[in-house]
């Protein structure tokens, strides 16, 4: 599918999809092949690849043969509420930065580029390529953000189960998928942070860059190091929540084994008894029509003798 946009004034409208080649912004997402084999075969780039990419960023500058400049940068958009697979944690959005116009590719739609294109305000409009696509980023960098500080949620009600349940096969499932979610993001933001830097590098070498999108490239940054450090932070808890899983695990065993071994040991006794008068020589209570109930009320007070001194050796 293809969503256009044209540059009236200062504000991006959405314009006819017929419209293509005089658009100022393309958000190309799904199965458009044609469209996507044609800059491929122009720029010899692979869009489809880098769209399949989902631990690495893809940035390079292109040339075409009338020694245009323009730029390709793409970065991973991490979609932690889509599913448990790693594989399906993160998406790629592409970005081709030409002259006056910027085409958007991704796999799937995502409903906020759309959105924040329509009725959007620019301020340089000489150079709003670079403001569209840093208006995207920041947008992207803040939902991250926002994710990483959501999980911050599911650890505490991972704390909590650890602190309250008793089985913790689900909580250890909790964990594991919370470590996914971590190794996708710590993936994500590294790989993004370098896209940034080749688009920091570039675009501040343009003279006539304002000073608006020096600022939101700034606050990218700030934004990029605060997830750096909530995502460190994050890391080392769930560490520290695993080990203390491990712990408990390990405690929970060994009293199922003690318990098991004192039973074991308060029922030999019976089994000792049981044993001694099943012998075939003459035995106490053998002609007591009582006999039985004698026996079993030895078995049952030295077992109690056996349990209280057990307890008083701090055994159980």
């Amino acid at each position: 599918m293809l969503k256009t946009y044209s540059l009236t004034k200062d504000t991006l409208l959405v314009s006819s999809e017929s419209n293509i080649k005089n658009s100022s912004v393309v958000y190309v997402y799904g199965d458009e092949r044609e469209y996507i084999e044609s800059f491929e075969h122009k720029y010899d780039i692979k869009i489809g690849n880098i769209l399949t990419f989902d631990d690495r960023v893809a940035y390079d500058t292109m040339i075409d043969r009338n020694d245009e400049k323009s730029l390709l940068v793409s970065f991973l958009l991490p979609e932690i509420h889509e599913g448990r697979n790693l594989d399906n944690l993160t998406t790629s959005v592409v970005f081709l930065i030409f002259k006056n116009k910027l085409i958007i590719f991704t796999k799937q739609k995502l409903k906020f580029i759309p959105e924040l294109l329509s009725n959007m305000v620019l301020r340089d409009v000489n150079n709003f390529m670079e403001e569209v696509l840093l208006k995207i980023m920041k947008k992207n960098f803040s939902m991250m953000l926002n994710e990483l500080r959501g999980i911050k949620e599911k650890i505490d009600d991972l704390d909590s189960e650890i602190s309250t349940s008793g089985s913790l096969r689900p909580t250890f499932g909790d964990l594991l998928t919370l470590q996914k979610y971590m190794i996708a993001l710590s993936t994500t933001y590294g790989a993004n942070h370098k896209a940034l830097n080749f688009i920091k590098k570039h675009f501040t070498t343009i003279n006539d860059i304002d000073f608006t999108t020096k600022k939101i490239i700034d606050e990218i940054y700030d934004t990029s190091d605060t997830m750096d450090r909530i995502l460190l932070g994050y890391g080392q808890y769930l560490d520290d929540l695993e080990d203390m899983i491990n712990n408990r695990i390990s405690y929970q065993l060994n009293m199922i084994m003690k318990s098991l071994t004192e039973i074991s040991i308060v029922l030999t006794i019976p089994a000792i008894i049981f044993g001694f008068w099943g012998i075939n020589v003459h035995v106490p209570f053998e002609k007591s029509s009582y006999g039985v109930f004698a026996v079993l009320i030895i078995s049952v007070i030295l077992s109690l003798i056996c349990w209280f001194w057990l307890r008083r050796k701090k055994f159980l």
